[in-house]
């Protein structure tokens, strides 16, 4: 070998080295990493995370269980988790290789949620209708009977109406105040449709309403989200999307080991505002004021000792007797788990109510489990099977088993407080204006219907199946074939038992006789009761449906181009079948069954004529789908969603309905020339346009319809017949409404503040109304067909706006208000001029073609100028008109004057105007105010209803009489000792009628529910081997920030409804 070559290796030798000690080196540093990520509200385990080394390529995502490995080149890299609708979070490769990561949901980053939109679930940049949506774990904790109940003032556009305070009652919703027209017949409903994991909810009975039961079994904790479509975006349901659609979201199981968690509360109810009567001294002297202004003999007065002795006599009420604190728990366990194959999800729940009197219960179970596996590569299926039942027990009067039991709580009320509830522990006959009878001649006792052994006993169970196959096949990338079958069954038994009961008469005492003794009467001492009594009855309702569908989807990008387009068939059938069966007169006492009563003809024929006639419904519907998405450089977007529908509540020849929608977006803050604008985080501009259909009316009004019934008499032999009951309408097609909605999206400040604003109009028409009977001549007592003919005109705005930070390393801070303002006109319906009434030459009871924020039934009345509170008043009156009356009489003190429109010296109807410019709110806010210490989370919702006007109910407006009781305020009356009192007196003619005397500002504001928690340190936790718990203290309509009603709760309709409820409860969540 050369000299030289010798010295040639000896450097490449020494690089070698060097690299082989570098390489070394490096390979020493690289380090494995791996851990799991959750979320950090419920701990679940969060699927597809990304999680790649910052500032480089490198990176993996998370699998079904949470878990992920990566390798980074040393300890010290730098980790970032991203997740859409999550805030992303970086953090150093652990010495050891493992992690453990919580992700916190974003500061608003509202563009890249995912949401749920029928069909199929997008990204909501990709969406350009108005949807809204709220979390489920926003409401869990809240002790309410229902989840509507939990959704009260949450969204914008979405109404939350309660029917009463009373267990068991329902709550329904309604976007963007639908409405029907006011001659629409049974089956029409301004409620939206209900859809659970796709399968929309069958109908209850054959009117075709909403199945209140699927919606108000469910179980918050056993739902992910609820998603809102307000607009024409709800035309891919274009069979019943005029409404409106509420999609609902259930829990699936999560890969991962099992994850047991529970939730529970206990609480205590009771009235939020308690209202006021009028003592029994007070209630007395008002009727001897009334008496002595129209000179009534002493015999109908109450004597100055009658007086002293209800002054004397404690301030209790019949409502005071039987009221009490109700009691609310309610339990959930669920468990997740599963491998990245197989999860399944599992969850009960149960919940139960006592009221607040006598024996009033609901109580509610519930069952929901569902698997999801992939059977081979490309192919999963997903099972979900869910039950529940629902109970409700009442020992009340029979009427009680009504949504409000409005005449119970009335009786309670309004029953003079003279008269004892019992004497010697015997139940008191009473009647009259207060009793539920409405009769002097019908005594009433709710401690005699609770001794009886009456009761009404109502159940509910539930059964549905849902299960779907899906394909993605490897060969064609970004095809997804979908198969989906859901059945849903509910039986609804109601049985009530009403046996004759006792009441007991005692002797009067007093000047005026209306006072009792304690002495049972000679002649009378008892009374068997038996009106709304001495009967039984069962209401038996069976419902049913099926849905299948089948979808063919395909999504890809190409390039800057990202295309989505879904084609699908959807059918399904419903049916369901009421009876109601009912005999009286018991003939053996206390036996609760159909034998023990009697067999009279009449009953008999009843009973027979229900087995032969049940209401019956019937439904199918057939539907093609279509839905096209473009975008481009994810900064112009088009929708197209196409629905044809084919319904059989038509004829063939107007069976179908093309639904089309045609939606725009724009992601502004994407385009360069807005890069600039540091503040702004992110705006989308869209808006859509379509048409929207409904279907739901009676039950094949097209065709005619018979009642079976006895027939006639051939001699001896009697012969079946029918008798037509509807006049059939061949035209009969689709209800229909075109909606128009613009609006944006953005955020602010880092997506620290967001806001969403929605204009919108929606034009409905061909609605749903029955044909006037003044232009139809009615047929053998027919009732008038159903057409197609009502027009109305809406339009609003809503706004959304939300603000979430941290303060520090401790504390975080969230607020979200949501407000708007709607109006309606109707353009066209049939008018019945007689029931709804004229009011003069300008027929102000003809609200058609009318501002309804000036032309409503509030604001229609008397002006109002004050009370006469002294002769020389009346004198003047009589001066300048000796001829003037006030509703037929001359003019006295103690009156209430009123102007005299058409000046004919006479106040009487044609004096009724509008009184005032607008009655309707200014604007209506919903308001969620957060904030979290550490382990301390509060949050809390409330509501502003701003200007407008409000008015004393009907009820309040009735002065007392012998029989009635009324409010606590009336005391305050004119009489000649008290010329100052703000209400008039007794007699006053035309006191009682709507005028600007009984209506004021409607401002109102209320703490709808709050909840107070504390997590557990996970230290502390760990001491009861439960990795994760948390105490809550929460609330619901707690309480009133501005109430105008000082005699009543704004909640309520009138004085003597059920009253709303106040629950305070404290409850745990803990997992394992």
């Amino acid at each position: 070998m050369p000299y030289n070559m010798k010295y040639l290796r000896q450097p490449k030798l020494l690089l070698l080295t060097i690299f082989s000690f570098l390489t070394v080196t490096l390979f020493a540093q690289e380090v494995t990493v791996s851990g799991t990520v959750t979320n950090k509200e419920n701990n679940e385990p969060l699927e597809g995370v990304s999680v790649k080394l910052k500032n480089a390529a490198t990176g993996t995502t998370t699998k079904k269980d949470g878990s992920f490995t990566l390798k980074v080149p040393s300890a010290s890299s730098i980790l970032v988790f991203s997740y859409v609708g999550f805030a992303n979070f970086e953090s150093k490769a652990s010495a050891s290789g493992s992690l453990s990561v919580q992700l916190e949901r974003s500061s608003n980053d509202r563009l890249e949620e995912v949401v749920v939109i029928g069909y199929g679930t997008k990204k909501r940049v990709n969406v350009q209708g108005s949807v809204g949506t709220i979390k489920a774990t926003e409401i869990e904790d809240l002790p309410v009977a229902n989840l509507p109940s939990a959704l009260i003032n949450r969204l914008p556009g979405v109404g939350i109406n309660f029917s009463s305070g009373k267990p068991g009652s329902t709550t329904t919703i309604n976007i963007r105040n639908a409405t029907t027209f006011p001659g629409a017949p049974t089956g029409v409903t301004n409620q939206p449709l209900i859809v659970i994991d796709g399968i929309i909810s069958n109908p209850t009975q054959w009117s075709q309403a909403t199945n209140a039961d699927w919606l108000e079994n469910l179980d918050a904790s056993q739902i992910e989200d609820i998603t809102f479509l307000k607009d024409a975006s709800a035309a891919i349901y274009g069979a019943a999307g005029a409404k409106g659609v509420v999609l609902i979201t259930t829990k699936k199981g999560k890969a991962g080991k099992p994850k047991i968690s529970y939730s529970g509360y206990f609480g205590v109810s009771t009235e939020a505002v308690k209202n006021k009567s009028l003592t029994a001294y007070e209630h007395a002297q008002f009727l001897n004021d009334g008496y002595e202004m129209t000179g009534a003999p002493l015999t109908q007065r109450f004597s100055q000792a009658d007086l002293d002795s209800l002054k004397s006599m404690p301030d209790k009420s019949w409502y005071d007797y039987f009221w009490k604190n109700g009691r609310v728990q309610r339990h959930t366990i669920n468990v997740s788990g599963g491998t990245d194959k197989v999860t399944l999800f599992a969850g009960g729940s149960y919940y139960n109510e006592n009221g607040n009197y006598g024996i009033t219960q609901n109580n509610k179970y519930s069952f929901r489990t569902g698997m999801n596996a992939v059977i081979v590569d490309g192919l999963s299926a997903q099972v979900n099977f869910a039950s529940d039942f629902n109970r409700e027990r009442s020992n009340n009067w029979k009427n009680a088993g009504s949504e409000t039991d409005d005449a119970t709580i009335r009786a309670l009320y309004l029953t003079p407080k003279w008269i004892p509830v019992e004497i010697n522990g015997l139940p008191v006959a009473f009647g009259g204006n207060a009793a539920p009878n409405n009769s002097t001649g019908n005594p009433w006792s709710l401690l005699g219907v609770h001794r009886s052994g009456a009761y009404r006993d109502a159940k509910s169970q539930g059964l549905s199946v849902n299960a779907s196959l899906e394909w993605k096949p490897k060969f064609v990338k970004g095809l997804t074939a979908r198969v989906q079958y859901g059945n849903n069954n509910r039986t609804n038994n109601a049985l009530g038992y009403y046996p004759a009961y006792l009441v007991y008469n005692f002797t009067s005492r007093g000047q005026n006789g209306l006072l009792l003794s304690n002495t049972l009467n000679p002649t009378t001492p008892s009374r068997r009761v038996t009106s709304q009594s001495d009967q039984i009855e069962e209401g038996i309702t069976t419902s049913k449906n099926y849905q299948f569908i089948t979808t063919l989807s395909y999504g890809r990008k190409f390039g800057e181009h990202d295309v989505d387009v879904m084609v699908g068939f959807d059918q399904g059938e419903a049916d369901s079948k009421n009876y109601l069966l009912s005999k009286t007169g018991q003939i053996v006492a206390g036996v609760d069954e159909f034998w023990a009563f009697n067999n009279d003809p009449s009953t008999l024929g009843s009973i027979q004529d229900a087995l032969r006639n049940p209401q019956f419904f019937r439904n199918s519907k057939r539907s093609y789908i279509s839905r096209a998405n473009y975008s481009f450089k994810g900064r112009y977007f088009f929708e197209f969603i196409g629905r044809a529908d084919a319904s059989v509540n038509f004829l063939p020849e107007n069976r179908w309905g093309f639904f089309p929608t045609v939606g725009l977006g724009w992601k502004v803050s994407d385009e360069s020339f807005f890069r600039n604008v540091a503040f702004v985080n992110s705006l989308k501009l869209r808006a859509n346009y379509g048409l929207v259909g409904e279907d739901r009316v009676g039950n094949r009004l097209w065709e005619s319809r018979f009642t079976q019934s006895t027939g006639v008499v051939f001699g001896n032999n009697v012969t079946g017949g029918l008798d037509p009951n509807v006049y059939p309408n061949p035209d009969l097609t689709w209800e229909k409404a075109r909606n128009l909605n613009v609006g944006f999206d953005a955020s602010f400040l880092s997506n620290k503040l967001s806001l969403t604003v929605d204009f919108y109009n929606r034009y409905s028409y061909d609605g749903f109304d029955t044909y006037s009977a003044s232009v139809f001549a009615p047929t053998a007592g027919i009732p008038p067909p159903i057409v197609n003919y009502g027009r109305q005109l809406s339009w609003g705005s809503e706004f959304s706006v939300g603000y979430r930070t941290r303060l520090g390393k401790d504390w975080g801070v969230n607020a979200d208000v949501n407000f708007g303002w709607s109006n309606s006109q109707m353009l066209q319906v049939f008018y019945n001029e007689a029931q709804l009434g004229t009011f003069g030459p300008d027929q102000l009871g003809i609200l058609v073609g009318r501002d309804p924020r000036k032309y409503n039934g509030t604001n229609l009345g008397y002006i109002a100028k004050g009370i006469l509170r002294t002769q020389a008043a009346v004198d003047a009156i009589l001066a300048k008109n000796p001829n003037y009356l006030i509703g037929g009489q001359k003019p006295q003190v103690g009156f209430m004057d009123f102007e005299d429109i058409n000046g004919d010296g006479q106040i009487n109807d044609l004096d009724i105007t509008t009184m005032f410019n607008r009655t309707t709110p200014f604007a209506s806010f919903g308001i969620t105010l957060g904030a979290t210490y550490k382990e301390f989370k509060l949050q809390m919702n409330m509501n502003l209803r701003i200007g407008g006007k409000v008015a004393y109910d009907s009820e309040a407006r009735k002065v007392p009489t012998t029989t009635q009781n009324a409010p606590a305020f009336w005391a305050d009356h004119w009489t000649p000792t008290n010329p100052n009192g703000k209400f008039p007196r007794a007699d006053a003619p035309l006191a009682r009628e709507n005028s600007t005397f009984w209506l004021m500002d409607g401002t109102q504001s209320r703490i709808n529910n709050a909840v107070l928690s504390y997590q557990l340190p996970k230290q502390l936790a760990a001491k009861f081997k439960i990795p994760d718990l948390r105490v809550m203290l929460t609330g619901t309509n707690l309480f009133n920030i501005i109430n105008p009603f000082k005699y009543k709760d704004p909640y309520t309709s009138n004085f003597a409804n059920y009253p709303t409820l106040r629950t305070i409860s404290l409850g745990i969540n803990a997992s394992l």
